[in-house]
């Protein structure tokens, strides 16, 4: 099973959340890929302060570079985006897709932490700290 996770230019939000779940994933024995892509960009490193984030959970953000949404991508069996304008956007481009907004667990989109401080970083990651059970017993529930 593929999850992928969506954000603006996949070098924040999305790459941070992928590792997040896998890491997840691993601890409570659910086999899955995760990866990641952006609406627009390409080409960049995963933000530093995503990397700190992750390095604070004792997480590594990988080597990877950020890429964008495409039809392989759609064709994962999940595609989470971290807002509802991003949802319906691709879902509009790609109707056959499984796309959700990961604002079904928060109630609201998840804020781009792109230009702010360490802070904002490391607020996202609680953010999806937060939810990371969420997700999987919605996987779980959807694939049964």
């Amino acid at each position: 099973m593929k999850l992928l996770f969506v954000c603006t230019g996949n070098t924040c939000r999305s790459p941070m959340m992928a590792r997040m779940f896998a890491d997840y994933a691993a601890k409570v024995g659910f086999s899955c890929e995760t990866d990641s892509a952006g609406m627009k960009g390409g080409g960049s490193p995963v933000n530093p302060k995503t990397v700190c984030a992750l390095s604070a959970r004792g997480l590594s953000a990988g080597e990877g570079v950020s890429k964008v949404f495409g039809e392989r991508e759609a064709a994962s069996d999940f595609v989470f985006t971290m807002t509802d304008a991003q949802r319906d956007e691709l879902k509009a481009a790609y109707p056959s897709a499984n796309i959700v907004s990961l604002s079904l667990f928060l109630g609201h989109d998840v804020p781009d932490p792109y230009g702010g401080d360490q802070a904002a970083y490391d607020a996202t990651a609680d953010i999806f700290e937060s939810i990371l059970g969420a997700v999987h017993d919605y996987v779980t529930a959807q694939k049964s």
